[in-house]
């Protein structure tokens, strides 16, 4: 199966893009490579629904203030992980009307030197709801809002002529249906499938839906959540570039989807003198494949195994070098 490709597209348009941001391993919180935003490394920021996988650690060592009016969209965290303040002083603040889960096996903790029991803290709409000096709070907690849907992960990606649209919820309330909206210019919306919801949902939830007529050049969907009352939300907005050319993209990984047992190939357009580092990870951030290639030219490919150990899901390959990072979601199935 060919390919064809997805492109983030950077916004010259004044639209709002909220993304869902997964940790992809423990780190800083302000450093790029601790997650995954709408498929590709980056920070979480105003609006955002943001997860810190199991396993993980995230550190908060400078100042995250997203409160209004800096930030007037709300924005939901969940901990599934650890979310750690190792410095006196920096603080969480979140707009109103969000919300912050930890969930069972979940921590908030401040590991920061003796003293200075107000100088973390988390806050949201004013409200200070955990400060370091009420010590380690674990799950199951919730502050401020609950997140109705707990979205995970939504994307898109190109393949051959279509778009394979995913996403993938931790959890559901009073969820009635899904509906996917396209637009040519992020402003004016169109209805192209209608989706039931789960209902009422604890555990993870993948769902994948294929637009058939894509629009060719750039275009825009977004996920809209509706609840048996009638209330609705809406999710992240994720740019597609659909073309029918076959120019080259600085990464492209294919056949994809790839079933257990096959190699899949990665064409890049690093230097050949760059050290590679090529890392295959699940939206938990569990790493399947790390490896260093050293002197690959561009017209050359990486080839990776997918091991039948390897569960059928959605995953990333990241390609780093010394100042480049490309990222592209893969699908085994």
């Amino acid at each position: 199966m060919k390919l064809k490709h997805l492109t983030i597209i950077l916004f010259f348009i004044q639209i709002q893009v909220f993304a869902a941001c997964v940790s992809t391993g423990s780190g800083n919180w302000s450093n790029p490579l601790t997650w995954v935003c709408n498929g590709v490394p980056g920070v979480p920021g105003c609006g955002d629904t943001i997860t810190i996988a199991a396993g993980h650690t995230v550190t908060i060592i400078s100042q995250q203030d997203y409160s209004e009016p800096n930030c007037g969209s709300p924005m939901f965290i969940v901990v599934n992980g650890t979310l750690d303040f190792p410095v006196n002083g920096p603080k969480l603040q979140l707009p109103c009307n969000s919300g912050f889960t930890i969930n069972s096996g979940g921590s908030l903790t401040a590991s920061a030197p003796a003293g200075g029991g107000s100088a973390n803290f988390l806050e949201i709409c004013g409200t200070r709801y955990w400060r370091k000096a009420d010590g380690t709070q674990t799950g199951p907690i919730t502050y401020g809002e609950p997140l109705p849907i707990d979205l995970v992960y939504f994307d898109a990606l190109v393949i051959e002529n279509t778009v394979q649209l995913t996403w993938i919820t931790s959890s559901e309330i009073n969820n009635n249906y899904f509906t996917i909206e396209r637009s040519i210019d992020a402003k004016n919306w169109e209805e192209i499938l209608l989706v039931n919801g789960a209902g009422n949902s604890n555990q993870i939830i993948e769902y994948t839906e294929t637009d058939f007529n894509p629009i060719e050049g750039i275009s825009y969907y977004r996920l809209k959540q509706t609840d048996f009352d009638g209330r609705f939300e809406y999710f992240n907005i994720v740019p597609v570039k659909y073309s029918n050319s076959d120019d080259e993209d600085e990464l492209s990984i294919f056949p994809n989807p790839v079933r257990q047992g096959e190699n899949i190939s990665v064409s890049h357009s690093f230097n050949s003198t760059d050290e590679i580092l090529v890392v295959l990870r699940d939206l938990q951030g569990k790493e399947f494949y790390s490896k260093v290639h050293i002197n690959i030219n561009k017209d050359e490919l990486i080839g990776i195994p997918i091991d039948y150990k390897i569960p059928k899901g959605i995953y990333f390959i990241v390609a780093t070098s010394e100042n480049k990072i490309y990222s592209k979601k893969m699908i085994i199935k």
